[in-house]
C-alpha cells in the first residue's frame, strides 16, 4: 500500500484527514487494514504496551517524520484496531502535541471520548483521535450503504457490522446510531447503572446520566437473559427514557446483555409530525 503523507500535511481536523486520505484509498477493503494504513504513513512498528492503565501510545520525533504505535496486548483485537487507529490520528494531526512533552498514553477513558470544551486541549485531542479512529475503521460511505441494506433499528444489525468491520460493539453501535436515517439512541450501562448514552438528530433528548439507574420497569433493567444475548423489541413509556415524553408518540427498547453486568441498550422512537416540522425549520 502507497500513501502519500504530503497530501494530508494542511489536514488539521479529523473529518478534513479522513477525506484526504480516503480519496487515496478508493477500493479501501473492509475491515480495514489499518495496520498496513499506518505503516504505509511511517508508523515503523506497533509494538505491546506492557503499561497497566494506558490502552496505547504514541512515540514519535518531534517532526512526526516517523512513529511507533504501542497497544495494550491484554485487549480485544477489535479494541487493538481502534487504538491504532486512535493513535495513528495523534500522529498525522499536525497540531496534536503531547501536553507533557512525553509522548501520547491514552487511557481507557480517552478512548470514549467524542467530544470537549473548546479551552481543554487535552481532551479535545483525545476526542479527535477517536473521531479519526472511528472514520478509518467505519468509513460513512461504506457505513451509510450497509444501514440502507439493513433497514431498520435492530440490535443484531449492530452486531453484524461489528462483525464485518471488526470493531468494537460499543464503537460500531455508536456510528450505527449517529448515521442512521431513523430516530434512535444507544445507552451503555453496567450493573444496572447508567454509564452514557448517545442519540442521533433526530431522536428526542436522552434523559440519562453517568451513575443514574436504569428505568423501572425497562428491558435493560429487569431483563434475565443470559451472557451474549439480545431481547426482543419491547414498547416502554417515553417517561422511562425521554427528558420529554411529548416529543415521541412512541418509544421501543431492545437490550443486549454482556459479561461482567454490562449492557447496550438500543432505543428507538417514533417522533410526533409537530416536533418533525418543528426541527425542519430550524
Amino acid at each position: 500500500m502507497k500513501l502519500d503523507r504530503m497530501e494530508l500535511a494542511d489536514c488539521t481536523t479529523p473529518e478534513k484527514l479522513l477525506h484526504a486520505l480516503l480519496k487515496q484509498m478508493p477500493d479501501l477493503p473492509i475491515p480495514v487494514p489499518i495496520e498496513d494504513i499506518a505503516a504505509a504513513l511511517d508508523i515503523h512498528r506497533i509494538e505491546p504496551l506492557e503499561t497497566d492503565g494506558f490502552e496505547g501510545g504514541l512515540v514519535t520525533f518531534a517532526d512526526k517524520s516517523s512513529g511507533t504505535i504501542l497497544v495494550n496486548r491484554q485487549s480485544p483485537r477489535q479494541r487493538q484496531r481502534f487504538t491504532v487507529g486512535h493513535e495513528l490520528g495523534h500522529f498525522l494531526n499536525p497540531w496534536h502535541v503531547p501536553v507533557d512533552g512525553a509522548g501520547f498514553r491514552c487511557t481507557a477513558g480517552d478512548m470514549r471520548k467524542f467530544g470537549a470544551s473548546s479551552d481543554d486541549r487535552a481532551a479535545r485531542m483525545e476526542a479527535e483521535a477517536n473521531r479519526f479512529s472511528a472514520g478509518i475503521l467505519m468509513p460513512d460511505t461504506y457505513f451509510r450503504k450497509d444501514l440502507r441494506r439493513l433497514g431498520g433499528p435492530e440490535m443484531e444489525h449492530i452486531l453484524e457490522l461489528s462483525e464485518k468491520y471488526e470493531t468494537s460493539w460499543e464503537a460500531s453501535a455508536r456510528k450505527y446510531v449517529a448515521l442512521h436515517d431513523e430516530p434512535c439512541a444507544v445507552v451503555f450501562s453496567r450493573n444496572g447503572s447508567v454509564l452514557y448514552g448517545v442519540r442521533n438528530e433526530d431522536f428526542p433528548f436522552l434523559d440519562v446520566r453517568k451513575g443514574q439507574p436504569l428505568p423501572k420497569g425497562s428491558v435493560s433493567l429487569t431483563s434475565e437473559l443470559g451472557d451474549d444475548t439480545c431481547s426482543g423489541w419491547e414498547e416502554i413509556s417515553a417517561h422511562a427514557w425521554l427528558s420529554d415524553a411529548r416529543n415521541a408518540s412512541s418509544l421501543a427498547e431492545q437490550t443486549f446483555v454482556q459479561r461482567d453486568g454490562y449492557r447496550m441498550t438500543l432505543l428507538y422512537a417514533e417522533v410526533d409530525d409537530a416536533e418533525e416540522a418543528e426541527r425542519d425549520l430550524e
